[in-house]
């Protein structure tokens, strides 16, 4: 095996192929060509991004190559002369420095044309005088020659002094590179083959890097309530690998990177009594949970129009990858990237639903039904109605439901209000009871110029003793869930209407008992 130190001149760049990124970290694919002789050959893939995860690296050769060792080392050798952004510094710095000599020498010129001038401006001699004509004839030529000459001097000075200023500023970038970049180092890999024969083999790299994330994002625009919900799945991603990922192909997936590689162990199952539980009804509070069971087969939704090809997702058991159409450049400057996934127009029901019990803001929501055959991923959602930004939401898909309700913000065109009713607001007490009476007055007012459909909430208590009893006077007509307590009222306002109803209740208690309402 040779020596490392022997390996420095052999260095072979390689260049990044393909990125799989996961939610955290990403699997990166190098590819370069290599020659290699027959027999014994020792190759370096060096100008490696130090800090990705050396456990991780696979090495792969076409042809009949054996991979005998595979060997990671830090390069804290700082050569910055190959470095791209270095060579431009420094030509830019070169070539001030040159063009500031040119100007020092035109300087110099004018200054010697300068010190001849006032070396001859002794007229005639001591036996013979000059007269007047030619005292005026020189006089004008040295007025008009060494003004000129001075102005150039000056002109010349100004450009020296812009000249250094520049040299002065590229300099100090040039210092502030080589500052910024003196701790960085750079990795390599040295790998020991052996060929069947000589002749050129593609040579592939991969490995694991921590040093990325990627976050799901969307953009919901509803134009109108008969038109469908346009749906924008994106990606923001994040990159600090110390290496800019250009024009590769882009994977991104949901999936673990995990890297074990420690086939899992059977253990024996042993049965236990279970210890006895608290009186509660856990089977009410599972029936709440709807299931996916009889799902049915949902037509292909439209791709909205756009002017970006939609990535390909695809369903790895417990997974998604989206592979991006066209190769894609990622820069390793620790900021966020917005990457366009797919973009839906999905058939949407619109309703509105209050609970002015807790918000007297009426909502616009939107339901999707069989929302999960179009792949999507937890994020957060941009909403826009009519192209007015109108703020932020959370898309959860954990949830069981065939149908997905999403809270597009509050309308300030439809109004509801809750207030108490005062004269039926009152205790009385009933031989060994105490009766508290209740009532409400809800009212919702639609001032669009449409019909909307409602769903107004409200509640009444429920009893947690033998000794306390709820009974239900009034509930204009809603629907009661007994076990929740809830209200609800379906209802459809014309333009301009006005709906109100009434929720009155009866709460009795041992007289020395008390509760609030």
């Amino acid at each position: 095996m040779c020596p490392l130190h022997l390996l420095a001149g052999n260095v072979v760049p390689s260049k990044i192929e393909a990125v799989t990124l996961y939610r955290n970290g990403a699997q990166i694919v190098r590819k370069t060509n290599v020659s290699l002789k027959q027999g014994e050959n020792t190759i370096v893939l060096g100008n490696l991004p130090a800090g990705f995860d050396a456990s991780t690296i696979r090495i792969s050769f076409s042809g009949k190559v054996n991979i005998t060792g595979v060997t990671y080392r830090d390069n804290h050798i700082q050569d910055f002369s190959a470095n791209p952004e270095y060579v431009v510094i420094q030509k830019q710095l070169k070539q001030l420095q040159e063009k500031a000599e040119n100007e020092q020498i035109v300087y110099e010129t004018w200054k010697e044309e300068e010190g001849l001038l006032l070396a001859n401006k002794k007229l005639g001699n001591e036996n013979s005088g000059v007269t007047a004509a030619q005292l005026t004839a020189v006089a004008e030529m040295y007025r008009v020659r060494l003004l000129e000459v001075k102005q150039k001097l000056l002109d010349s000075k100004r450009r020296q002094e812009e000249n250094q200023k520049e040299i002065q500023r590229i300099q100090a970038q040039l210092n502030e590179w080589t500052r910024t970049n003196a701790t960085k180092h750079s990795g390599e890999i040295i790998v020991e083959c052996a060929a069947v024969q000589a002749g050129e083999s593609n040579l592939k790299l991969v490995y694991f890097d921590p040093r990325a994330t990627w976050t799901t994002d969307f953009e919901a625009r509803v134009n109108s309530l008969l038109s469908p919900l346009n749906l924008v799945h994106k990606a923001k991603i994040n990159q600090y690998t110390g290496e800019d990922w250009k024009q590769v192909s882009l994977v991104l997936t949901t999936g673990d990177p995990s890297f074990n590689t420690t086939a899992p162990v059977l253990s024996p199952w042993f049965l236990h009594f279970n210890m006895p539980y608290n009186n509660y009804d856990y089977a009410k509070l599972g029936s709440a949970v709807k299931t996916r069971a009889n799902a049915r087969p949902a037509e292909e939704a439209q791709a909205a129009s756009g002017d970006f090809v939609a990535a390909t997702a695809r369903e790895n058991l417990i997974f998604t990858e989206y592979t991006l159409p066209d190769k894609t450049t990622i820069p390793a400057d620790n900021n966020m990237h917005d990457v366009s996934l797919k973009a839906f127009d999905i058939p949407a029901k619109y309703r509105y639903m209050t609970i002015p019990k807790m918000d007297n803001k009426v909502y616009l929501m939107a339901e999707i039904v069989d929302w999960d055959q179009y792949n999507l991923s937890s994020g957060s959602i941009k909403l826009f109605v009519e192209d007015t930004y109108i703020g932020d939401t959370y898309l959860d898909i954990s949830q069981l439901s065939d149908t997905l309700a999403l809270s597009l913000g509050p309308d300030i065109a439809v109004a509801a209000k809750r207030e108490k009713i005062k004269e039926y607001q009152k205790t009385s007490f009933l031989s060994s009871k105490k009766q508290i009476q209740s009532a409400y007055e809800i009212s919702i007012k639609n001032n669009k110029t449409t019909a909307i459909e409602v769903t107004l909430t409200d509640q009444v208590p429920l009893a947690t003793d033998a000794n306390m009893e709820v009974e239900i006077d009034d509930l204009s007509g809603g629907s009661l869930n007994k076990e929740t307590g809830m209200v609800e009222w379906k209802l459809t306002l014309k333009p301009g209407e006005q709906v109100k109803k009434k929720l009155a209740y009866k709460v009795k208690i041992p007289k020395d008992k008390s509760i609030t309402l």
